[in-house]
């Protein structure tokens, strides 16, 4: 089952808009790695990170990230990246 990172940064946003980014990323299927981080707490300017698993495209998982971020009405910038499952035999 392929696995997703998302990273979501928001442009001149507020605790309350990064609030607004996790309901609608749960909305979406995705998991909030970040939520708790000392880091994150005193950062707002820090991306949040989030994981989706699933049969999911990339374009899929795309689309979703976008999607949820819009909703918060700031700019946004993000990044999905596929993992791929590395073997230790060779």
């Amino acid at each position: 089952m392929p696995s997703f990172i998302t990273r979501i940064e928001l442009m001149a946003a507020s605790q309350k808009d990064y609030q607004k980014l996790e309901e609608e990323m749960k909305k979406a299927a995705f998991k909030d790695v970040t939520k708790g981080s000392p880091r994150r707490l005193h950062a707002l300017a820090t991306p949040l990170e989030f994981n989706r698993n699933g049969n999911y495209t990339l374009l899929e998982v795309t689309d979703a990230a976008a999607r949820a971020a819009r909703k918060t009405g700031r700019r946004y910038s993000f990044t999905v990246i596929k993992e791929r499952k590395m073997s230790l035999h060779q």
